[in-house]
């Protein structure tokens, strides 16, 4: 096994992210937002090219700290990817941006992202999964595409990857998904519009279940088996395993020809907008009295 050199070194990596014209299909409450998907992606090409024997297939305690806004008059937005290889065959990689004050003549460091990757292949670990790949157990509800990417998670045309009918009941989500068509950056951690499209997924079962719109906030693992591909398609499935006050967790796989090509656990989605986003009433769970 090749052995990382450099324990406990820290490394700081000045970078700038290209805004392609599809990102801007990504937004929030008129704002353009980076993706959690696409800061995997910075800090995954940060690490690979600093510590170039390291393997990108297993990654763990993401935290999506705050939302990355898009000026929308800038071609490239500039980042910091600081690094830390604390052993136990980790990397650790957080995603920065200086902010200066409204006088200029202050700035402050703020995180966005953050994850670890192991330094070594890991696809040894095993999934286990008990339910059939495409089937939902409950009383289950279909809900077109076009519904989903018009009322309940509304983004751009480049985000729209739930192909057809998504199914939900209480047992989770079932979706069909786009690898999407665009610039992205696959080589790494594949396309990033299949586990993208999994969260809208998992959005729509909080909207039903919780009543809330959430959005990604972290999760404990993803284990990428096999990279997704643009213009592929895969199926998607979330299986809620809590559900707090605050935080909906789940744990969701990503599938070609029912061979498992990512697995993502414990992924934390939370209502970020503090109730500014609720969701339509025909989608929500009435309860009974």
């Amino acid at each position: 096994m090749e052995i990382i050199s450099g324990l406990n070194q820290k490394k700081r990596h000045f970078c700038e992210i290209e805004i392609h014209s599809y990102l801007r299909d990504h937004y929030l409450e008129g704002k353009v937002i980076l993706p959690a998907v696409e800061s995997l992606i910075v800090l995954a090409r940060a690490v690979k090219q600093n510590y170039q024997q390291t393997e990108i297939n297993c990654l763990q305690n993401a935290v999506f700290s705050r939302f990355l806004t898009i000026a929308p008059d800038i071609g490239r937005q500039q980042v910091i990817v600081d690094m830390e290889n604390s052993g136990n065959e980790i990397i650790a990689a957080s995603l920065l941006i200086s902010v200066k004050s409204k006088t200029g003549t202050i700035s402050r460091e703020v995180e966005h992202a953050r994850v670890e990757f192991y330094t070594t292949d890991t696809k040894e670990f095993v999934t286990s999964h008990s339910h059939a790949v495409d089937k939902l157990k409950g009383d289950c509800i279909s809900v077109p595409s076009i519904t989903i990417y018009r009322e309940l998670v509304p983004f751009g045309t480049a985000y729209r990857n739930i192909v057809g009918d998504l199914s939900v009941s209480s047992e989770g989500a079932l979706a069909y998904l786009f690898g999407g068509d665009h610039e992205a950056d696959e080589d790494l951690l594949g396309s990033p519009f299949p586990l993208d499209a999994t969260m809208h997924a998992a959005c729509v079962w909080g909207q039903r279940f919780a009543g809330i719109v959430s959005f990604p906030v972290g999760f404990e693992k993803r284990i990428i088996y096999k990279k997704t591909r643009k213009r592929e398609e895969y199926l998607g499935r979330v299986v809620p395993v809590n559900m707090t006050r605050d935080v909906l967790i789940f744990d969701a796989w990503i599938y070609k020809d029912e061979v498992v090509c990512e697995y993502i656990k414990g992924l934390k989605m939370k209502d970020v907008t503090k109730g500014r986003m609720c969701p339509p009433d025909w989608i929500v769970v009435k309860s009974e009295g």
